[in-house]
C-alpha cells in the first residue's frame, strides 16, 4: 500500500516536472525569438512588439527609425547597403539548415532591412515610387499588422515576403531586364531563402531610387 502511494507520488512529481520544463522551455524560446526580432538592440522593438507603434511619434518604432535614417544618411552608406543585399555572402549548407543561422552570418540583420524597406515604402507612398495602388504600401500595411510575416516559422515568413515583393515589382520598373532578374531570384537562390529575400530587397530599393533619395 505504502509502495503504491510512493509510486503515485513519484509519478505526479515527474509529471509536474515535465510540464514545468515544457513551459519553461517555451517561455525561453519565445523570449529568444522576441530578442532576435529586436532592432538596434532597442528593448521592446520589432514589428510584433506592442511597444512598436509604427507610424506614431511615441514608440520603439519611432526610436528605431531615427537610428535607421541616421545610419543610412549618406549616399555611400546606402550604396554599400544595396550592394550587400544584392550580393549576400555565401554560407555553408549546414548554416542554410536554419534561416536564422543564415541571417546571423550576414549583415545587416534582416529585421533592420525590413525597417529600411518600411521607411522607403512610407516615403514612396508620398512620391509614388512604391508602385501606387496595390503596390508596396500593401506589404508595409501587412508588416505593421504583424501577422503575415511574424509567425513562429521564419522560413515561411521569408517565403511570403519574397512572394509579395516579387508580385509587385512590375509596378515600380519598366526594365524588362530587371523584371526577368527578379523573377529568377527564387530559382537562382534555391534553398537559400535568406539570400532570396535580401536580393529582392536590394532590387526593390534600387528601382525605388533609394541610393539617391534616401529615407
Amino acid at each position: 500500500m505504502k509502495f503504491s502511494l510512493l509510486l503515485g507520488l513519484l509519478i505526479n512529481l515527474l509529471s509536474f516536472a515535465s510540464v514545468s520544463a515544457f513551459f519553461t522551455a517555451f517561455a525561453m524560446n519565445d523570449a529568444s525569438r522576441s530578442k532576435r526580432r529586436e532592432i538596434y538592440d532597442i528593448p521592446g522593438s520589432g514589428w510584433a512588439s506592442p511597444k512598436w507603434n509604427w507610424g506614431s511619434a511615441l514608440g520603439t518604432g519611432h526610436d528605431a527609425a531615427l537610428i535607421c535614417r541616421r545610419q543610412w544618411g549618406s549616399t555611400d552608406a546606402r550604396k554599400a547597403l544595396v550592394e550587400a543585399l544584392l550580393n549576400p555572402n555565401h554560407v555553408s549548407d549546414e548554416t542554410l539548415s536554419s534561416i536564422e543561422l543564415a541571417d546571423e552570418n550576414r549583415q545587416p540583420p534582416f529585421e533592420e532591412v525590413k525597417l529600411v524597406l518600411g521607411l522607403a515604402w512610407q516615403k514612396g507612398r508620398r512620391d509614388g515610387s512604391d508602385g501606387g495602388r496595390g503596390g508596396y504600401e500593401d506589404i508595409l500595411s501587412s508588416m505593421a499588422a504583424a501577422k503575415r510575416y511574424e509567425s513562429d516559422d521564419e522560413k515561411i515568413n521569408a517565403e511570403r515576403f519574397v512572394e509579395d515583393m516579387v508580385q509587385r515589382f512590375d509596378l515600380i520598373t519598366s526594365s524588362s531586364e530587371a523584371k526577368d532578374a527578379m523573377r529568377q531570384i527564387e530559382s537562382d537562390c534555391g534553398a537559400d531563402i535568406d539570400a532570396a529575400r535580401r536580393k529582392c530587397s536590394g532590387m526593390v530599393l534600387t528601382e525605388m531610387g533609394f541610393i539617391k533619395k534616401g529615407l
